[in-house]
C-alpha cells in the first residue's frame, strides 16, 4: 500500500443504504485495510425516534477509525469512517462533512443530499457506493455524480437483502455493479490512483487510442486529453494493469472490455425538460415555428438529438410536440431522430423505463398523461415511443440525416477538439434546412463555423441555419483505410506503447514518414486516379483525382464501382475480372467515357493490378485501380491523325475521300451504339436503385414487425408484474394474520397480568385474614418459606424454639403431625396442606391440636 496521498488529491467514498444496510455494511468495512486511503461518509437510513448504534458496531468490526457526526462540522481524514446518525443530514464542503440539526421526515439521513454535496466539492474525485435498501433515495445523487465524472459502484441486486434501491439506478449511469465480496478490493484499487506515469505521454496515449480507434472504428483521438486519461486510469486500476501495455493484453484476452471502455469515455447524463428555460422557448416559439414549415410544404417534421444518452432529451422533444399538436400528434408525420455511441445508453432508451427521480424537472401532470406506473418507475406511452427512433452514431465518422428541422446538441461538443467541433458543425450545417434550428450547450459556440449559423437566442444557445448549402463533410478518419477499419483492424506493436521515444528539453520530434506512408500520401495527393475494390467491386479506398475521374460525388465508399463510375461498366468489369483471376497484370485499357451534359467525350487509361495483401490461399480479395486522364492526348493523337488524312488526300483523293465518308459513317454508328449501350446500363443502374429502396422499405417493416414483437415481450412482462404484484397482495393479507396474532397474543398477556394482579390482591387479603385468625396457620411460597403466619402460630412457634421455623424460615416437616410445647404441656397437632397457586402461594397449612395431651 502507498503512502497516503494529500487530501485534496485523495478521493472521497459515499456510501448510501437502506432496508438490510447494516449487515451490508459491516462485511464492506470489516474487509477495508486499516491504511485504507480516503475517509468514507456513510448515510444510513434510520428511524430518527430511535437512538442509533451505527458507529459502535461498525468500531467493533473494523480497524479504521470511527466517528459519529453530530451538528457541526468535522475535519475529514484518509482511514476515518462518519457515520451520520438518525434524524440528521450531513454536507460536504471542501474537506469538512458538516451535520445538520435534527430533521423530521423521511428518508433521514438523505442520501441524495450526501451524493449531491459530495460531487459538487470532490468533482471527479468522488466514489459512490449504493448498498441493499428499498426506495429510490439516491438516485438523484448519483446523477449529480455522473455528471461531474465522479465513479458510481452499485451492489449487485441478486445478492442485496432489499434490491428496490440497487435496481433502481439507471444503468447508464453505473461504473461497476459488483458483489459486496468483491467491493472492498475494488475500492482500494480504485482509491490507489494511476500506476503508469506515461499515460500522460502524448506519443503512448495516441499509440493507445490508434489501437482502440483500429479494434473498434470509434475514433477518442479528438477527445480532450484530461477527459480521457482520468477514465483510462480506472479502468486500468480496476483491471489489475500497471502500464498501458498490460491493458492493451487484457484487452485482448478479454474483448468484452472494450464496450466498458467506450461506455467510460463517454458521457450519458441526461434529464426530462432539462433547462426549463430552454424547452419554454421551444414550446413557445421554435417548434411552432418548424411545425407551420411542415405543415406549409406538406413535408415530414424532423428532429435529431445528437448525443441523447438514455433517451430523456427525445422523449421530452416528443411530448412537447404531442402537447402542441394534440389529437393531430398521430397523423402528422414526425420523425425524432436520437443517437449517441454507446450502445448500452441506447438500449437503456429503447426500453423507455426510468425512476421517478429522472421527472424532477416534469410537471405531474404530463408524467401521469404520458407514462405508465411499472412498479417504482414509469414507462413511456407507445404513441410517445412510436415518434422516436434510436440508433448508434459516431458524429465523427458517419453521414448525417437531411432535411432536419432541429438539432439539440447539448454538452457534447466541450468533449470535443477544435478540429472534430468543426466537422461536427459542418455536419450539422449539411443536415439542417435553410432556417432550421440547432441548440448547443450553454458552454459551447459555433465559432469554428460561424457563417451558416445566425444567432436567435444567445442566452439559451439557439442557432439558426443560414447561407449556401454545405457538402457532406468527410470523416473525421482521414486515412484510406478509414472505411475498412471495422474489419480490417491494424494493431499498433505493443513495444511501441511500452518504451515510447521521448524527446528532449527544446528538441521537437521530426515526423518519421515510411516508404509505404509517402507513398500512401502521394498516390491520394497525385493527379493519378487510385480505387481499391473487394470481390463484390465495393470500394474501399478512394482519391479526389479517381472521383473526378470516373465522376463519383460523395464519399462513395462501399458503393458498387462498376455501376457508379460513369464510363462504360462492360470494359470497366472485364478489367477487374481479368485482374481477379490474375490474367493480364497491368495491362493498359483505354475507356472513352462518353460526357452526356457536355456532349464530349472523356479518356481515361485504366491499369488493373490484383492487391495480393488479402488474398487467402491463392484467392485474389481486392484490386488495385490506377485511372489517367488522356483525354488531351487522344485528341492531339486524333489532330495528327487529321493531319495525315489530309496529306493522304492530297495523293489520292477520290479513293481517300470514299475511305473517309466509310470511316465516319462507322464512327458514328459505334459512337450511337456507345451511347444507347449507356442509356441502358443507366436504366439498368436506376433499376436497382429502385430494388435497393425497395429493399429498404422491407428492412423498414422487419424492423417494424421487431418492434411489435418487443412491444409483445412488454405485454408479458406486465402481466408477470401483475403477478408480483398478486404476490405482494398475499404477503400482506399473511402479514395482517400476523398482526392479529400478534394482537390476540397481546391481550392474552394483558388478561394473565390482570389475573396476576388480583391474585396479588387475593394474597393480601388472605394475608390480613391470616394474621388475625385464631387458629395456627401458615403460608409457605415456592420455595416452601413461611410467607405469612397467624398470631397463633407466631406464638406457638416462639414458645418451640427451633420445632416451628419463624417467618421467613425455611419448612422442612414431611410428617402428617407434629408434637409441640403448649403452655408447658405437649400435644399433638395434625398438618392439614391445601395447595394455593392461584393466589401466588404454593401451600397453605393448618395445625390442629388433637384432643390428647402428649405424656
Amino acid at each position: 500500500m502507498r503512502g497516503a496521498k494529500a487530501l485534496d488529491e485523495s478521493y472521497l467514498v459515499v456510501i448510501g443504504a437502506s432496508a438490510g444496510g447494516i449487515e451490508a455494511l459491516v462485511r464492506l468495512v470489516t474487509a477495508l485495510p486499516a491504511e485504507f486511503p480516503a475517509p468514507v461518509v456513510i448515510a444510513q437510513h434510520a428511524d430518527p425516534h430511535a437512538p442509533s448504534h451505527l458507529g459502535e458496531i461498525l468500531q467493533r468490526q473494523t480497524a479504521l477509525q470511527v466517528v459519529t457526526i453530530d451538528e457541526g462540522e468535522e475535519e475529514m481524514r484518509p482511514s476515518t469512517i462518519y457515520v451520520v446518525p438518525a434524524g440528521r443530514n450531513v454536507a460536504i464542503r471542501a474537506a469538512k462533512v458538516m451535520g445538520s440539526g435534527r430533521l423530521r421526515g423521511h428518508p433521514i439521513p438523505s442520501i441524495d443530499a450526501l451524493f449531491i454535496s459530495a460531487a459538487e466539492a470532490y468533482g471527479d474525485r468522488v466514489i459512490a457506493i449504493i448498498l441493499t435498501g428499498m426506495g429510490t433515495d439516491g438516485v438523484a445523487g448519483v446523477r449529480a455524480v455522473k455528471e461531474r465524472g465522479g465513479t458510481v459502484l452499485v451492489q449487485e441486486p441478486e445478492s442485496a437483502a432489499f434490491p428496490a434501491l440497487p435496481a433502481a439506478i439507471p444503468l447508464s449511469h453505473v461504473d461497476y455493479t459488483t458483489s459486496l465480496e468483491s467491493l472492498a478490493p475494488l475500492l482500494t484499487t480504485l482509491t490507489a490512483g494511476p500506476r503508469d506515469a506515461d499515460i500522460t505521454n502524448p506519443e503512448v496515449l495516441t499509440a493507445f487510442l490508434n489501437q482502440l480507434r483500429s479494434r473498434t472504428g470509434i475514433d477518442f483521438r479528438q477527445y480532450k486529453t484530461p477527459t480521457i486519461i482520468r477514465r483510462l486510469s480506472r479502468l486500468m486500476a480496476t483491471a489489475g494493469c500497471e502500464t498501458l501495455k498490460d491493458y492493451l493484453r487484457h484487452l485482448t484476452a478479454h474483448p468484452e472490455a472494450y464496450q466498458r471502455l467506450i461506455s467510460t469515455f463517454l458521457i450519458k447524463v441526461t434529464e426530462f425538460f432539462r433547462d426549463p428555460a430552454l424547452f419554454a422557448q421551444l414550446r413557445d416559439n421554435i417548434l411552432p415555428d418548424i411545425v407551420d414549415h411542415a405543415r406549409t410544404n406538406r413535408a415530414e417534421l424532423r428532429l435529431w438529438s445528437a448525443g441523447c444518452a438514455t433517451g430523456e432529451e427525445a422523449y421530452s422533444l416528443a411530448i412537447a410536440l404531442a402537447e402542441l399538436l394534440g389529437d393531430e400528434i398521430d397523423t402528422f408525420p414526425i420523425r425524432i431522430f436520437a443517437t449517441d455511441l454507446d450502445s448500452d445508453a441506447i438500449a437503456f432508451a429503447r426500453r423507455g423505463i426510468y425512476p421517478s427521480s429522472a421527472f424532477s424537472e416534469m410537471p405531474p401532470a404530463l408524467v401521469t398523461k404520458y407514462f405508465t406506473r411499472v412498479d417504482d418507475a414509469f414507462q413511456i406511452k407507445k404513441r410517445i415511443r412510436n415518434l422516436t427512433v434510436f440508433g448508434e452514431y459516431d458524429l465523427g465518422q458517419r453521414a448525417p440525416f437531411p432535411r432536419i428541422d432541429l438539432v439539440l446538441c447539448r454538452n457534447v461538443l466541450i468533449y470535443f477538439t477544435k478540429e472534430l467541433q468543426q466537422r461536427t458543425l459542418q455536419l450539422f450545417a449539411f443536415s439542417l434546412r435553410g432556417g432550421g434550428y440547432l441548440v448547443l450547450g450553454k458552454s459551447e459556440t459555433t465559432s469554428p463555423l460561424p457563417q451558416y449559423f445566425a444567432t436567435v437566442q444567445p442566452a439559451l444557445k439557439i442557432f439558426r441555419r443560414q447561407g449556401e448549402r454545405l457538402l457532406i463533410p468527410a470523416p473525421a478518419i482521414t486515412d484510406g483505410n478509414a472505411g475498412r477499419e471495422r474489419t480490417m483492424p491494424r494493431r499498433v506493436a505493443l513495444s511501441a506503447i511500452a518504451a515510447p521515444r521521448r524527446a528532449t528539453m527544446g528538441e521537437m520530434p521530426a515526423p518519421r514518414w515510411s516508404l509505404v506512408d509517402r507513398l500512401g500520401l502521394f498516390l491520394f495527393e497525385s493527379p493519378i486516379g487510385v480505387v481499391v475494390v473487394d470481390r463484390n467491386y465495393d470500394i474501399s479506398t478512394i482519391n479526389q483525382a479517381a472521383r473526378t475521374m470516373l465522376g463519383i460525388h460523395g464519399q462513395g465508399i462501399g458503393e458498387d464501382l462498376v455501376h457508379l463510375a460513369e464510363i462504360p461498366s462492360s470494359e470497366l468489369k472485364s478489367a477487374l475480372d481479368a485482374a481477379f483471376r490474375n490474367e493480364a497484370v497491368g495491362t493498359t485499357r483505354e475507356i472513352a467515357a462518353p460526357n452526356i451534359a457536355t456532349n464530349e467525350t472523356r479518356h481515361l487509361q485504366i491499369v488493373c493490378y490484383p492487391d495480393h495483401t488479402l488474398s487467402k490461399e491463392g484467392k485474389v480479395e481486392g484490386v488495385i485501380v490506377l485511372a489517367t486522364d488522356i483525354t488531351a492526348n487522344a485528341r492531339r493523337l486524333r489532330e495528327l491523325e487529321s493531319e495525315s488524312e489530309h496529306y493522304k488526300e492530297t495523293l489520292e483523293r477520290l479513293s481517300t475521300q470514299n475511305n473517309e465518308l466509310k470511316m465516319r459513317q462507322t464512327t458514328l454508328t459505334e459512337a450511337n451504339d456507345e451511347l444507347t449501350q449507356a442509356n441502358a446500363e443507366l436504366r439498368s443502374a436506376n433499376e436497382h436503385l429502385l430494388i435497393s429502396a425497395e429493399e429498404a422499405e422491407a428492412a423498414a417493416e422487419e424492423v417494424e414487425t421487431l418492434n411489435e414483437e418487443m412491444q409483445a415481450t412488454s405485454e408479458e412482462l406486465e402481466t408477470l408484474n401483475e403477478e408480483l404484484q398478486a404476490t405482494v397482495e398475499e404477503l400482506n393479507t399473511t402479514n395482517e394474520e400476523l398482526a392479529a396474532r400478534s394482537n390476540d397474543l397481546e391481550r392474552t398477556a394483558k388478561d394473565r397480568e390482570a389475573e396476576l394482579i388480583s391474585a396479588k390482591q387475593t394474597l393480601e387479603t388472605l394475608s390480613a385474614v391470616v394474621l388475625h385468625t385464631p387458629l395456627i396457620v401458615c403460608l409457605l411460597d415456592h420455595n416452601r418459606r413461611v410467607a405469612v403466619a397467624s398470631q397463633e402460630y407466631v406464638a406457638l412457634a416462639e414458645h418451640n424454639d427451633g420445632a416451628l421455623p419463624p417467618i421467613g424460615g425455611q419448612w422442612n416437616h414431611h410428617n402428617r403431625s407434629l408434637k409441640l410445647n403448649y403452655n408447658g404441656a405437649a400435644r399433638k397437632y395434625k398438618i392439614e396442606q391445601i395447595l394455593l397457586p392461584q393466589d401466588g402461594t404454593d401451600v397453605m397449612l393448618i395445625l390442629t391440636p388433637e384432643s390428647t395431651t402428649v405424656a
